[in-house]
């Protein structure tokens, strides 16, 4: 199962974070950086997204909107400029990655936060055609990387990586082990068609918050997820 990947966060006030530990208030003032590209928030100046736009770059694309300015309406009453959210992430592979909101649109609604669950694990999840316990030792493969809430349901975490089938018995996720030098087992397999099976977290699996993969804790759970 493939996924993309994803560059830095987006600030709806700064723009494109600088590093991996962006924080609220930017180093430089007025200048956003987007992509590696500095630019200036002034009205009536059109910004880009980045040096190469396109669904894997978070830094949105646009162009001068009819108001004459850069921000996007409407404006909550005394609501500071915001540059516009950026694009949403389009794999089919993962349609989890976007919260859909009430209107249909993609993310929380405007002066909306969204409110975390507490416990999370980590999933990596395997593109591959061929079950990774059936390649050769040391083949490489493709793999997304995932921060998911332990509360969600096997039934949510197959609906969420794209495995809807209509035939429920052909969705599958399977835990992979991993045997040290390119090496893969297969761990258990849950099948769409168990309901019971579809009803448990995946914390009560053990795919919970102790499975962070740093030095002398539990690794990271390694999946595999098909739906034909």
């Amino acid at each position: 199962m493939a996924t993309q990947g994803f560059g830095n966060g987006w600030n709806p006030q700064f723009g494109m974070d600088p590093n991996a530990n962006a924080n609220a208030r930017h180093p430089f003032g007025g200048v956003g950086l987007f992509g590696g590209h500095g630019a200036i928030n002034l009205p009536g100046i059109a910004v880009g997204g980045g040096p190469v736009p396109g669904p894997n770059n978070q830094g949105p694309t646009w162009v001068l909107p009819q108001n004459g300015t850069t921000h996007p309406v409407p404006v909550f009453p005394n609501q500071p400029t915001r540059l516009p959210n950026p694009h949403p992430v389009v794999n089919a592979d993962a349609p989890a990655l976007n919260l859909v909101n009430s209107t249909g649109g993609v993310g929380c609604e405007p002066g909306y936060n969204y409110f975390f669950p507490h416990e999370h694990t980590k999933l990596h999840v395997i593109k591959s055609s061929v079950a990774p316990w059936r390649l050769s030792e040391g083949m490489s493969m493709h793999f997304g990387a995932f921060v998911v809430p332990v509360g969600t349901t096997l039934e949510e975490l197959l609906a969420g990586f794209g495995a809807t089938n209509s035939q429920p018995k052909k969705n599958k996720v399977t835990e992979v082990i991993q045997g040290g030098n390119g090496k893969w087992y297969r761990g258990v397999t849950f099948s769409g068609d168990k309901s019971a099976d579809m009803k448990k977290t995946i914390g009560e699996l053990g795919w919970d918050s102790t499975r962070t993969g740093r030095p002398q804790e539990k690794p990271v759970v390694w999946l595999w997820v098909t739906k034909d």
